[in-house]
């Protein structure tokens, strides 16, 4: 107990830095999501979402990954976005890989992939608008 006297300092120092990078990591992560998922990726869970060849593989679709890998490059009322997400299933899970396009202000699904289990799977369903 004598320790804990004689360091008290060090100790309220450690459990400050502690809770400090506890809350950046929540904020940064909760940042990174909002980011990730914007009209484009949207756009994408929307259509996996309601294409039934991935509901087939996946069960009821419950929700998509944390992160969203891929570009989006956006100009006006054009643009394009090359997505890669996991997709959660109500009987196993899988990745999407989505070709979004920008036309008009809507963004809609060019092509989609869905891998499940080492199986590659083309979605063929319509393309959503958002």
């Amino acid at each position: 107990m004598g320790i804990l006297r004689r360091h008290r300092h060090w100790v309220f120092l450690i459990s400050a830095a502690v809770v400090v990078l506890a809350a950046a990591t929540v904020i940064s992560l909760t940042v990174v999501e909002r980011v990730s998922k914007g009209p484009a990726f949207t756009s994408a869970a929307e259509f996996i979402r309601n294409d039934p060849l991935a509901r087939q593989q996946l069960g009821v679709i419950s929700g998509f990954g944390l992160g969203v890998a891929g570009g989006v490059r956006e100009s006006g009322p054009s643009g394009s976005a090359d997505l890669s997400f996991d997709v959660d299933g109500s009987w196993r899970n899988g990745r999407a890989n989505v070709v979004v396009r920008k036309k008009a202000g809507l963004w809609l699904v060019v092509s989609a992939t869905l891998e499940v289990d080492g199986e590659t799977f083309e979605l063929r369903g319509q393309p959503m608008p958002l």
